[in-house]
This record gives C-alpha cells, structure tokens and sequence, in this order.
C-alpha cells in the first residue's frame, strides 16, 4: 500500500494491525496518525531496546470485558521475527477491539540495502486469513516532496490556529534547509501568535537557520564517537560565542539526563512528559539510544567536565572544547 491508500482508508476505517517503513519522519507522522484515527482508549508504546513480545502480546489479547480497547505501538529499529508478526496478528484476530502500528526505523548500524531487505521480509508477514481487507496493511514511506511539506506544515498551522500563508510557510522551509520535522518544531514558537496574521518580521524573529555545521551535530559527532574535529573547527570559524556553545552543549547531555532518569524510574520514555513537548520522532529515538550511554556517575562527571570548561573561558582561556569533549568521548560505553 502507498501513502495515497493510506489516505483514502484511514478516512473510512483505520487499519487495526499497521507495518511502516522508509522515511523516518513519514513513519513517525502516519504512525501518529493512525493512532489518532484508532481512538483506542489504552495506548502502550515500546521504543527499540524494550521491545518484549511477550509483553506486547499480553496487552494485545486483552479481552474488553470493561470495553476498553488496546493500542500497542512499536517503534524499533530490528527486524521482527515472522513467529512474532503471526502470535501478533492471531491475537488481533481474536480481539478486534485491539490494534498494534510497528514503525520501523534504519538503524544506524546497517546499511539501507539490509534495512530495506529487512522491510520486505517483514512486509510479507503482514497478512492474517481471518482478518478483513485493509485491516492489516504494510506502507513503505519516500521523502516528502515540496507540495506535501507544505501541506503537513499547513495542517499543523491550522491544528495551532495560526494565520500564516503559504509563502510564510515556504520560507520557514527553506531557513530549515527543507528539513520538515525541524519545520513544524518551528511552527509550535508562533502559537503566541494565535489568532493573527503572521508575517516576515515574526519569521525573521523567531527562527533560527541551520548551519552546516551545528553544535547539534558535534554533539552527535561526540557520541557516535566519530571525529570531530572538522565540525569544530567550522563552529569556530562561524564565530560562534564559546560561551553559548558550552550551554547548547550543557542542554544536549541535561537532556540524555533526563531521558536516562525517566526511562529508569518509569521503564519506558515520554518526550512530552520528559520535555514538556513532543520533538520529532527521530530526536526522540536518538535521545533514547544515546542516554543508555552512560551510568548515573558519568553523567555527574560530564556536567563537571561541561563547568570547568565554562569556567576556563569565562576566564580568558578560549578554546578550551578539545580536552573537555575527549574526555566525555571517553566515558561512552
């Protein structure tokens, strides 16, 4: 099935058993999408490490003896076994008032030749004798073209009672460097705006552009322990406020903190509770997988590290990043 059948059947009835792959930001939207359409009343999600199929399969052979019905979401980055997808769709079967969307995600491990092998392999799984046409569907998702983004972008306009014309919107798309998940985050700063007319003065206001080379991705750089050297020095070289960068920074691993403590206090993550709000999907799957990277005491060693940095420049000593991000390199397991 393509994204237009989607369309058209999440208008009539949403599918109760749905696999999405492809590009990471459509699999997150539509996977959000169809759990809206759905309105089941207990929603469980399980992101990639917590994948159990016990678990999963427990909660979707819950029978509705209070009339609740059961939404199961998988967002994982491994290949589902085909004895899996099977004890998964004959529970569906036996209770029609449960569903189960599996968004699967690239891992950054694996090539995109084995991901999109491993996408069909779990494609052809996706099929059950005993449920109806279209209630069981696989989706393969491409990047979003122009025209789309600009209608995801006036959908969550509307949703945020922004008054803001298209050529508003393309303009936040190209500051984004037509970056659709960024876009809409940007989108969420203009609902003090609500109710008015938005034009370019609020755009230049309240946007920030993306550099080639940002402090977002030295930070990745640090933690996929790749170099980083190149990415620093272009930071440099843009004349980026030391200072500054050390707090982005400092907000980068204050952020995995929090990730780390809610995942081991509640056994599962929640942006929206964690943060406040919802961040695109794969800024939630990469703060997920970094945080495990470190212990509690790491993490106490890092916003040291981060302090004494900071207080070396507020001295005088600039260009002090080296030492501090090799240290913290160090510590990833």
């Amino acid at each position: 099935m393509n994204k237009a059948q989607l369309d058209t059947l999440l208008k009539e009835n949403p599918p109760r058993a749905s696999f999405l792959y492809g590009d990471s930001f459509m699999v997150g939207y539509y996977g959000k999408k169809i759990a809206q359409s759905l309105k089941s009343e207990e929603k469980t999600t399980f992101y990639f490490d917590e994948y159990n199929n016990v678990s999963v399969n427990t909660l979707l052979s819950q029978g509705s003896l209070f009339g609740t019905s059961s939404l199961v979401v998988l967002k994982i980055h491994h290949k589902l076994s085909k004895a899996d997808v099977e004890l998964f769709l004959h529970s569906l079967s036996a209770n029609t008032h449960n569903a189960l969307i599996v968004e699967y995600y690239q891992a950054q491990n694996k090539s995109s030749g084995d991901y999109m092998r491993d996408c069909k392999g779990i494609a052809g799984y996706f099929h059950h004798p005993k449920m109806p046409k279209n209630s069981v569907v696989e989706v393969r998702f491409f990047e979003s073209n122009m025209r789309e983004c600009i209608g995801f972008l006036q959908e969550r306009s509307k949703e945020l009672g922004l008054k803001i014309d298209d050529r508003i919107l393309t303009q936040i798309l190209n500051i984004q460097n037509n970056d659709i998940a960024l876009s809409l985050n940007e989108l969420e700063k203009f609902s003090i705006y609500a109710g008015k007319s938005i034009d370019m003065s609020e755009v230049n206001l309240l946007c920030d552009g993306v550099g080639s080379f940002s402090i977002e991705e030295l930070c990745c750089a640090v933690m996929d322990k790749k170099p980083f050297i190149h990415i620093l020095q272009n930071i440099y070289e843009e004349g980026v406020n030391e200072i500054m960068m050390i707090g982005e920074i400092q907000r980068f691993f204050y952020q995995l903190f929090l990730f780390f403590a809610y995942a081991k206090s509640y056994g599962s993550i929640n942006a929206r509770e964690i943060l406040g709000y919802n961040p695109p999907t794969h800024i939630i799957e990469r703060l997920s997988r970094y945080c495990i990277r470190f212990k509690e005491t790491e993490y106490i060693h890092i916003f040291e590290l981060l302090s004494l940095w900071r207080y070396e420049v507020s001295k005088g000593k600039s260009k002090q990043s080296m030492g501090a991000l090799i240290k913290i390199q160090e510590l990833i397991r």
